[in-house]
């Protein structure tokens, strides 16, 4: 009985000595890993004078894997010490991305480089930061195409590449970011059609592609996007009709779709927007009649619809509008008497009215 105890134990201490010495994960070794590559980025960029990136210094073997986590500039690590979030926004950075590391850091779920001098193409290997919510690169001078792989960020919430130099289609692929709040890539130099595919973005609430070079239509799938508060589309290359589906987004407190090439009629169905605070339709080809359904919209304070091929009276509905302060309705095709029913709308400053054919004089601070 003793020497079955006895082997008991030793069986027991063995056993105990084995969990000891098996390997654990080094979270210290992999920190280290990702601030060398951090540190080997660094060395590729042009980094001004007195820069906060000082901080960043060369680590010896013997140091802690808390020090990127606890000095570094911009970094911030997870429980594990592993980095979570970089943001270098504003830090005088001039450089690309052809040696950052984002095999080795996608525990990345922020990363922001916004209002810097980036410069060249965002690399496909982007892919490998699936763990992404936030990225923000505007404001920079990157170029080429928007990486398709972008699209494998599933977990992306707010996702910003305006103000830069890319030179792409807008990808498919897009529709998958399923998890999307704002999605920003105005000011570039994008071209062809906005994907039908946004509109599986069920959890967008704003959504900017002006100034860019998009052309074809409006695609009508845009109506699914009813979280949607703000939709700019102007100064691009659009034409066709405005999808009747816009009328489906009653959150919507911006609609832009002014200087593009649009045509046809105002829908009526822009009336449901009872949350629309700004309507810009001008220097498009749009032509008909002013809806009378434009007056239900009661938060409108600017209505912009200048500069089209619009025709018939304006509607005396418009006169419920009384938030409003910007009207602009010059250089259309306006006929018949300015309604007396306008003069409800006191807070209009100098409305323009000018270049239709309208008759009578109304209030000596319109312009007609």
């Amino acid at each position: 009985m003793a020497k079955q105890i006895m082997s008991n134990l030793l069986f027991f201490s063995l056993a105990l000595l084995n969990i000891t010495l098996s390997p654990i994960p080094n979270f210290a070794s992999a920190s280290l890993e990702e601030a060398n590559a951090l540190l080997k980025w660094k060395a590729s960029l042009e980094i001004p004078k007195n820069s906060l990136l000082s901080s960043w210094i060369p680590l010896p073997l013997n140091s802690s894997a808390s020090v990127p986590c606890t000095s570094w500039f911009g970094v911030v690590c997870n429980a594990d010490g592993s980095i979570q979030k970089l943001n270098l926004t504003s830090s005088g950075l001039k450089g690309t991305l052809h040696q950052f590391s984002f095999s080795l850091l996608h525990n990345l779920t922020h990363f922001d480089l916004s209002l810097n001098n980036f410069f060249g193409p965002i690399p496909p290997a982007i892919r490998h930061l699936s763990k992404l919510i936030h990225l923000d690169f505007s404001k920079n001078k990157f170029s080429g195409v928007i990486p398709p792989e972008t699209g494998n960020m599933h977990h992306l919430t707010i996702l910003y590449l305006y103000s830069n130099n890319i030179s792409s289609s807008i990808s498919s692929s897009f529709g998958n970011l399923t998890s999307l709040n704002v999605l920003y890539l105005y000011q570039n130099q994008l071209f062809g059609l906005i994907p039908v595919e946004l509109g599986n973005l069920k959890s967008l609430n704003q959504l900017d592609v002006s100034d860019n070079q998009l052309s074809g239509s409006i695609p009508s799938s845009l109506g699914n996007l009813t979280s949607l508060n703000i939709l700019s589309l102007w100064k691009n290359q659009l034409f066709g009709l405005i999808p009747i589906e816009l009328g489906n987004l009653m959150s919507l407190t911006d609609l832009w779709v002014n200087t593009n090439q649009l045509s046809g009629s105002i829908p009526t169905s822009l009336g449901n927007l009872t949350s629309l605070n700004v309507l810009y339709l001008y220097q498009n080809q749009l032509f008909g009649l002013i809806p009378i359904e434009l007056g239900n919209l009661k938060y409108l304070t600017g209505l912009y619809l200048s500069k089209n091929q619009l025709n018939g009276s304006i509607p005396s509905s418009l006169g419920n509008l009384t938030s409003l302060n910007r009207l602009y309705l010059d250089k259309n095709q306006l006929s018949g008497p300015i309604p007396t029913k306008l003069g409800n709308l006191k807070s209009l400053n100098q409305p323009d009215v000018s270049d239709n054919q309208l008759s009578g004089l109304f209030l000596h601070h319109w312009v007609i």
